[in-house]
């Protein structure tokens, strides 16, 4: 393990000279060796943590079909460069600047979009309230086993995976990588 701490110019938040960033290289099960970094001022609390991958793996899909409660359980590893897909639902998660890696379950993940819906709800109008009632409702139908869905993960670098027996792993085309948003790890520029 390595770590280093720096002291950094400007916090983005309250622009006082009090950020630190902490590194540390670390081994992590399903990403191999990455960088840990937090960024955290002392001053305003602002803080941003994320692990970036250290090791270039096969680009990925992994698809596993909810179909029971217990399917709820798998375990999710999603690093900041994954695009995740439930078709049945009509949800597409792509990753931005501020993408972050995680690790939780299909419940989990589950309730990272509820709330990204509720706060649909919360700004929306009547028609898109009432279909964002209905997501909700299918996502807890789902999460009682009530609902089947396809959860998929693809991922450029290859470090998301769903850790069950019942995931199924297949390798990414040049196609469908030119398709994902950050889908290319090395970048063109069509000057044409």
């Amino acid at each position: 393990m390595n770590d280093e701490n720096v002291e950094c110019d400007y916090c983005p938040s309250c622009n006082k000279k009090t950020l630190k960033v902490n590194n540390t290289v670390i081994s992590i099960p399903y990403f191999g060796k990455v960088l840990d970094f937090t960024i955290l001022c002392n001053s305003c609390s602002y803080k941003r943590a994320d692990i970036m991958p250290l090791e270039v793996k096969e680009p990925s899909r992994y698809s596993l079909n909810v179909e029971s409660a217990c399917d709820v359980n798998a375990r999710i590893v999603k690093s900041s460069t994954c695009t995740i897909r439930i078709p049945e639902l009509g949800v597409i998660v792509e990753p931005g600047p501020l993408s972050e890696g995680y690790i939780s379950n299909v419940e989990g993940l589950l309730s990272r979009i509820s709330k990204v819906i509720n706060m649909g709800i919360k700004m929306g109008k009547d028609d898109e309230k009432k279909k964002g009632q209905e997501l909700l409702e299918k996502i807890n139908n789902l999460i009682d086993g009530q609902e089947t869905v396809c959860i998929i993960l693809e991922d450029p670098l290859g470090f998301s995976t769903i850790a069950s027996e019942k995931a199924v792993k297949e390798s990414l085309t040049e196609e469908e990588l030119k398709n994902l948003k950050f889908g290319k790890p090395d970048f063109e520029i069509d000057t044409d």
